[in-house]
């Protein structure tokens, strides 16, 4: 499961990488537009032009699907925010239990909210043929990812309750300055 999840894992940053990449270019063209238009109208030249619509509602659909998919992306690593300060000073049995607990716990959510209500969000703006406002774009195509993202979630959560379970270490966040 390990080297599943480390493909998976793998994958899931180019991904990334290549979102935020994209949302860039996005926003610097939404800004680009919108001070080439105002550059027009102030040199009093025909509007050449336009504020572009689209940039503004696909950005914050880009904002959304890294933000859903980079809490796979962490919670893998172990760089999720967390109050350490309790689990510091646990034995190792009830930092175990700890451990099992919190992946058990996010496991849940994740099945629960984002698979299981995800899908079925994707499922009713499919039915009612919602599309978005600018871009003409299904909704259940921007919905998709919260499913999507709740499976991952599931199988990293997965894997570290496997790890604990097992009496291994749970995979803990790289020391700042060590990388």
């Amino acid at each position: 499961m390990t080297r599943l999840c480390g493909v998976v894992h793998t994958a899931l940053g180019r991904v990334l990488v290549a979102l935020v990449g994209v949302m860039v270019l996005t926003v610097g063209w939404q800004v680009a537009s919108r001070l080439l238009a105002r550059l027009c109208l102030a040199l009093d030249w025909p509007v050449l032009v336009q504020p572009s619509r689209w940039t503004e509602e696909l950005a914050g659909f880009q904002l959304a699907w890294v933000a859903l998919l980079g809490a796979a992306w962490v919670l893998r690593r172990g760089e999720h925010p967390s109050l350490d300060l309790l689990y510091q000073h646990l034995g190792p049995r009830l930092r175990r239990a700890a451990d099992l607990l919190g992946a058990g716990l996010v496991a849940l959510f994740a099945l629960v909210v984002l698979v299981w209500g995800g899908a079925r969000l994707v499922q009713m703006t499919q039915e009612l043929g919602q599309k978005t406002a600018a871009l003409g774009w299904p909704m259940s195509a921007v919905y998709s990812v919260v499913p999507v993202a709740g499976l991952l979630l599931t199988l990293f959560a997965a894997e570290s309750f496997l790890l604990a379970r097992r009496g291994g270490p749970p995979r803990e966040a790289p020391v700042e300055g060590s990388r």
